[in-house]
């Protein structure tokens, strides 16, 4: 009887301790779930915050890109036509901040935040008077110099935009490592408290490693995509300028230390700016995205970039390729763009959209400037447009 009672006091213990455990695992397997959620919610905010950010900056390089090309217009209806593109930006970048503030921000995001406002409104002015002057005085001296202070401005702005989208991304990583951290706590007590019951803690600690390992991959996935996002055109759904950027600097060297030749194409849609007037920005915006679909079906080789350069201007850079291979690559890219067919009766080049391509080739040296080789294609594609439009130049 005594050792029945030991036994059953023991038996008794046993269960209350592997009942705790459960109890206690139960506890910190939620508590470990709303981590998580909360690490998804916290991945999802930083997100939008960079997203956010972009638009600002993309709505601040158009700004600058209308005022610079308002100065290069002879007629004054052309330049006020650039200037209300140029104000409309603006309502862009309002959206986009208005959608930022409305996020939950850090304080050193607010800090960096309100560092950037202030910069902004203490520029505004310059700017918009640069605008106007260039719009009144064309390329007039004074107005000139404005714009020049103003896009210095700009730039100054833009470093702003990229040094609060530096804190964003500081901020999301230093919680990302505080997620990390609880996270990682709440997995050391389950496994404490999964020992004291073995098959308690077999099952539950294969159903937490198995969770965890999906919720890894989905946040790998998701910085992934991030990754992805910044740097493919929304539009379009190729390359963007930052891209192309980064490619043509990776190249550029690669061809130095090879010896190969790189050859670099510009095009442009004709007389894009009728086809927007006549058919409104929608079917603007639908023709960049059939004009890119078709390229991307001639651009095969993974060696190979085709990117959105600006507006509905593309570039395609080629590594490893010569000069007659890039003018035929070229020639295909205009023929797809023709087969498309897409209808443009305001266009002097032919009754559907087509492209003027330019064609630039190079066996850069140490000491080249890369400059050297898009003044080459620039070129060739302003003789394209002088010929007709609708052509390949190289």
């Amino acid at each position: 009887m005594q050792v029945l009672r030991h036994t059953t006091a023991a038996l008794a213990i046993g269960f209350a301790a592997i009942l705790a455990c459960m109890l206690g695992s139960i506890f910190i397997g939620f508590q470990h779930l709303d981590q998580t959620r909360d690490a998804w919610q916290r991945d999802a905010l930083f997100r939008e915050k960079v997203r956010a950010s972009f638009l600002m900056r993309e709505a601040i390089r158009e700004r600058s890109f209308h005022l610079a090309f308002a100065a290069t217009l002879d007629d004054f209806f052309d330049r006020d036509e650039q200037r209300e593109t140029y104000n409309a930006k603006a309502v862009n970048f309002l959206l986009a901040r208005d959608a930022l503030v409305e996020l939950r921000m850090t304080s050193p995001e607010k800090a960096a935040m309100d560092t950037l406002i202030e910069r902004i409104v203490q520029l505004r002015p310059t700017i918009d008077n640069a605008m106007s002057l260039v719009v009144e005085g064309g390329d007039e001296q004074e107005a000139l110099k404005q714009m020049r202070i103003a896009l210095n401005g700009q730039s100054g702005v833009i470093e702003e935009l990229n040094a609060f989208i530096d804190v964003v991304e500081a901020e999301s990583a230093r919680e990302a490592k505080a997620a990390t951290r609880a996270i990682s706590s709440t997995q050391r007590n389950m496994l404490i408290l999964s020992g004291c019951a073995v098959a308690l803690a077999a099952i539950i600690g294969l159903m937490v490693t198995i969770r965890e390992a999906r919720n890894l991959r989905r946040l790998r996935l998701h910085r992934d995509e991030l990754a992805q996002l910044s740097t493919t055109d929304a539009l379009t759904c190729i390359a963007n300028r930052r891209r192309f950027d980064e490619f043509m600097d990776m190249e550029w060297a690669r061809a130095i230390r090879s010896g190969n030749t790189l050859s670099l194409v510009l095009l442009d849609i004709d007389h894009f700016k009728n086809f927007n007037d006549a058919y409104g920005h929608a079917a603007g915006d639908n023709c960049l995205a059939a004009v890119s679909k078709a390229m991307c079906g001639v651009i095969v080789r993974s060696t190979d970039l085709l990117a959105r350069y600006g507006g509905e201007e593309f570039a395609c850079i080629l590594p490893e390729t010569t000069r007659e291979h890039a003018h035929t690559i070229a020639e295909k890219l205009r023929e797809a763009v023709t087969m498309v067919n897409i209808p443009h009766a305001h266009s002097s080049a032919a009754g559907h959209v087509t492209i003027s391509v330019g064609v630039g080739s190079i066996t850069p040296k140490p000491g080249d400037e890369m400059a050297a080789l898009f003044e080459q294609t620039d070129g060739n594609l302003y003789s394209a447009k002088e010929q007709g439009r609708n052509r390949v130049v190289s």
